[in-house]
């Protein structure tokens, strides 16, 4: 029998190292959105605010 190496068949197995960076990277992505939603939320609060307290 073949070499599991030599089967074309065979699907490619990231490392664990290889694992661990793409999680790394996902998880960046992910802070990197919640960043930038919490900004546009705090600039739509604070817009809102402003104009509460200055439409009278």
């Amino acid at each position: 029998m073949e070499n599991p190496k030599d089967d074309p068949i065979q699907a490619n197995r990231p490392t664990a190292e290889q694992q661990q960076k793409s999680l790394k990277g996902g998880r960046m992505i992910v802070v990197l959105i919640a960043t930038v939603a919490a900004i546009a939320f705090l600039l739509y609060v604070a817009i809102l605010v402003y104009g509460l307290l200055h439409s009278t």
